[in-house]
């Protein structure tokens, strides 16, 4: 069900966030391929791009990239996208996607840090978490979206 990305399906993951963006519930400037491509590129070097399927078609995805934190050199894996497209939300695709990124977090021994960036369903979103042994750090503020 789940499987690690490859570079040849970045053209199919880019479609998929073309989709995601297009239904963030703020207006956001327009989506740039060559840097998604490239993101998305860097991500598969240094970091992991979970995959969910359902049926033939890809239905969600969660790609996660190492970084330090700002104020130390300390690590941690950090998610560039979460996203599963609405055709497969009453399925366990997250679940399924957040538990791989938990092993691949345990098997680097690195700590992973999940973000929630639009504001619609977040206790929902909250819940999804806390049921995966996630502790709310903090939150998103925008203005001028």
């Amino acid at each position: 069900m789940i499987r690690v990305a490859k570079e040849g399906d970045i053209p199919a993951i880019g479609a998929l966030l073309v989709e995601m963006h297009a239904g963030a519930p703020v207006g956001l400037p327009p989506i740039a391929p060559h840097k998604v491509e490239a993101a998305l590129g860097d991500c598969l070097q240094g970091g992991r791009i979970f995959l969910a399927h359902k049926g033939d078609r890809l239905a969600g995805v969660l790609a996660l990239q190492e970084g330090e934190h700002w104020y130390s050199h300390g690590k941690f894996l950090g998610d560039l996208v979460f996203y599963v497209a609405p055709c497969a939300r009453t399925s366990r695709i997250a679940s399924h996607l957040l538990r791989a990124a938990l092993e691949y977090a345990t098997m680097r021994e690195l700590p992973l840090l999940m973000a929630v960036v639009h504001g619609e369903d977040v206790v929902r979103k909250d819940a999804f978490y806390e049921r995966h042994g996630f502790t709310r750090v903090g939150g998103v503020y925008s203005r001028g979206f």
